[in-house]
């Protein structure tokens, strides 16, 4: 009787090491993926937060660049030109074939540059109704390098 309580005392710890083995993976494993998807969430917000503050809000982007055009239409197209590379005849042609203003022609082909698409294919966007911040959070995009371009125009305001 000694015998076998002492062989089912080594079976059922032999048995019970593996399960206590796999528990213990289970849970570095569960700690591992909680603790980087909180890590991954907080560098998210982080990166978020310094985008925000790095790239220049597109209404006010736009608002300003019609401002500025208001005030010295060939000195702002010209810093658009520039900004843009894309002629001041072919800007103005957009500009009445689509009816954005000055600002959103600039918005459309700065998210055109930075999505790798044509500009009527960003037009065509905001002409279905989405807004230019819609656009830009679809493409994963800020209006980062507009800073400067701002920065440029209000120079001589």
């Amino acid at each position: 009787m000694n015998n076998r309580i002492a062989r089912l005392v080594v079976i059922s710890s032999a048995l019970t090491a593996p399960i206590a083995a796999v528990a213990d993976e289970t849970t570095r494993t569960a700690v591992t993926r909680e603790w980087s998807s909180e890590h991954a969430a907080k560098i998210g917000e982080e990166r978020q937060k310094k985008d925000l503050h790095d790239s220049v809000p597109i209404a006010k982007c736009i608002g300003d660049i019609d401002s500025a055009v208001r005030v010295d239409k060939q000195r702002t197209l010209s810093i658009i030109v520039i900004n843009t590379d894309v002629a001041a005849a072919v800007l103005e042609s957009e500009k009445a074939r689509t009816g954005f203003s000055f600002g959103e022609v600039y918005v459309a082909h700065s998210l055109a540059l930075a999505t790798h698409k044509k500009f009527d294919a960003i037009a065509k966007l905001k002409l279905s109704g989405k807004t230019w911040e819609q656009i830009a959070r679809e493409h994963n995009v800020t209006l980062k390098g507009s800073r400067e371009l701002l920065r440029q125009i209000r120079e001589k305001q």
